[in-house]
């Protein structure tokens, strides 16, 4: 009876002629030849019962090979390996069982020793196949457990990062050679060691919840960043997780993974100090710094500063679109900083969210963050900067414009008195001398005034505060100043005390009687109290004229007026000097209008503050 098993030759290349092939056609079985190793192992796969005949005629090391790749198949240890070899030594029967073989012939095997084999082969497959394939699962199972043993072994040893297995308890039972790295040791000095004793006692509590989170769960416990003891005694950052492989003889506890994090730690304190300190210098910086979408033309955030420049609050900032901010006549300029055509814009106009318009000078930076093309844009505002300018030209117009008038005046009464000094009645040369001391003394007022602006807007102003007695000086302006106009004034005073700069003071009431005389005419009534509204004195001066116009009262004390062409308009600073120098003295000054005329109302201390002490 014919077996049911087949028989594959593999010749190792050569042709059908081997000898083997010949003995098994002689004994009367058509092989399947395989003259390279992935048809033998392809043939091997189809018929996993067949009995294989493996030639070394050319190479006994590749027939060995051949063997135990047949083994490594899923059913390779169903197949019946004979291994023929011309040139036997004294190990190769040794090294063929090992290799898996069950058998190892000569060359000159005979037809009856291959047909008793295959006979033996066929009876194996047909009593005892059950067996075979549990022998098979069995030595699978061993030579998978042998595989596995030998990876971890490769991993545990030449992994990186620390690898250890330590017991329920936290002994260490075993450590890669990593730790000699990381810590400063040699694996067989941790064999046995207490993890406890390595970690920082701070982060035992952290250690000890991540071992029993690995020895509850089936997976990888949460990691955690402790601290280990080096063996020079410093402390390093371990970033550390385990799993429970207790069921696992392979490994027979937990597994423990840790890492060297400690230069990550330290780069991840330096960029939080780096971000701190860049935070701290973003929202307290004076200019405002805004981010703004390059794509969608639109701001991303914005510090405080930005914030106060615009009127908005930080949330209204995110996607704000530039054309809300700028006017259409700055577009330009906007897209040149956008296209990185420009860099620094000066007087740039700005939106506030009430509608009015501030002056800034915008420099921007064009960066891409996330792959996104961002533009970062310092705003300063520059707002008072430019109105103090604008004061500044229009004060030296005006100065210029008021010049004129005395200096013609002085000129022409020069030529005059020079060629007709010798016919000059006393009568002309009385007048022309008044007129002299008339301008001359308008001429000292404006540059007293411009000298005044100067020292105001550069903060040195001389001030001489001390204790005199307000109602004298009061009464003096009052009668000079009315004398200049030939008028009088009423006066309501308080015998009263102020801490005050007497020149300043008498300045201050100059300008303002100047101002309700010289603006309403000589008719006009003038009325000046003083009061004590402790701890002030308040100084009042009345007027019954037209009172201000509604469009200048809101920045009465601010501007710089332009004169109208009456020659007793002056040069339009009085009420900014005189609010400046109250401000300086302590003290407070308003104005109002009605019906009934105009009141500027003004105050002094009566006492040094507190901070101040009153000079001998």
């Amino acid at each position: 009876m014919r077996p049911n098993v087949g028989v594959v030759v593999w010749t190792n290349g050569s042709d059908a002629s081997a000898p083997i092939v010949a003995a098994v056609r002689a004994a009367g079985f058509v092989p399947q030849i395989a003259t390279g190793l992935d048809e033998l192992v392809r043939l091997s796969t189809l018929d996993p019962d067949a009995v294989v005949l493996l030639c070394a005629a050319t190479s006994l090391a590749d027939a060995l090979s051949a063997c135990r790749r047949i083994r490594e198949l899923t059913d390779g240890a169903r197949a019946t390996i004979c291994l023929t070899s011309a040139t036997r030594a004294g190990d190769d029967e040794a090294d063929a069982i090992e290799a898996g073989a069950d058998a190892v012939w000569d060359a000159s095997v005979r037809a009856p020793v291959v047909r008793a084999l295959l006979g033996r082969a066929d009876r194996r497959a047909r009593s005892s196949s059950e067996d075979v394939r549990r022998t098979t699962q069995r030595t699978s199972r061993v030579r998978v457990t042998n595989r596995t043993e030998r990876q971890f072994r490769a991993l545990f040893d030449n992994a990186l990062d620390i690898v250890a297995v330590v017991g329920e308890s936290g002994d260490i039972r075993v450590a890669n050679p990593a730790v000699r790295t990381a810590l400063g040791r040699r694996p067989d000095e941790l064999a046995g060691v207490s993890l406890w004793q390595l970690i920082h006692p701070d982060d035992a509590a952290l250690a000890r919840d991540m071992l029993h989170e690995a020895l509850a769960a089936h997976g990888v416990a949460s990691p955690v960043t402790v601290r280990a003891r080096h063996n020079d005694g410093t402390w390093i950052d371990l970033e550390m997780t385990g799993q429970s492989l207790l069921d696992d003889p392979t490994v027979g506890g937990v597994l423990l993974h840790a890492r060297d994090v400690s230069e990550r730690m330290w780069v991840g304190a330096a960029l939080r100090e780096s971000e701190h300190r860049f935070r701290e210098v973003f929202e307290n910086m004076l200019d405002g710094v805004v981010q703004i979408d390059e794509a969608k033309r639109s701001l991303v955030q914005a510090n405080p500063a930005f914030c106060r420049i615009v009127g908005r609050e930080r949330q209204e900032i995110f996607g704000l679109a530039l054309a809300t901010l700028f006017p259409e006549e700055d577009s330009a300029s906007i897209d040149a900083h956008l296209g990185g055509r420009r860099r620094v814009s000066d007087g740039l106009r700005l939106r506030h969210k009430d509608g009015s318009l501030r002056y800034v000078d915008v420099g921007t930076s064009r960066m891409e963050l996330s792959g996104a093309r961002t533009l970062i844009a310092v705003v300063r505002d520059v707002t008072a900067r430019r109105e103090t300018e604008r004061t500044r030209e229009l004060f030296l117009a005006v100065v210029a414009h008021e010049l004129r008038t005395p200096v013609a005046v002085l000129r022409n009464g020069v030529d005059i008195f020079k060629s007709k000094l010798a016919t000059m009645s006393a009568r002309d040369r009385e007048v022309l001398v008044t007129v002299f001391d008339e301008e001359v003394e308008r001429l000292t007022r404006l540059v007293g005034d411009a000298l005044d602006v100067g020292a105001i807007q550069a903060g040195s102003l001389p001030l001489h505060p001390q204790r005199v007695a307000l109602a004298p000086i009061v009464s003096s302006v009052a009668a000079r100043i009315g004398l200049q106009f030939q008028t009088s004034a009423t006066l309501r005073l308080e015998a009263t005390d102020g801490f005050v700069d007497p020149l300043r003071f008498e300045q201050v009431l100059v300008n303002l009687l100047d101002n309700a005389w010289r603006h309403c005419g000589a008719q006009t009534k003038v009325e000046v109290a003083l009061a004590i509204e402790a701890p002030f004195a308040r100084v009042s001066v009345k007027d019954d004229g037209p009172g201000f116009a509604r469009e200048l009262r809101d920045d009465l004390f601010e501007r710089v007026f332009v004169p109208n062409d009456s020659p007793t308009s002056g040069i339009g600073i009085g009420l900014w000097i005189a609010r400046r120098l109250v401000d300086s003295m302590g003290g407070t000054i308003a104005a109002d209008t009605g019906a009934d005329g105009a009141r500027v109302t003004f105050t002094v201390p009566l006492a040094p503050a507190p901070s101040r002490r009153e000079p001998r």
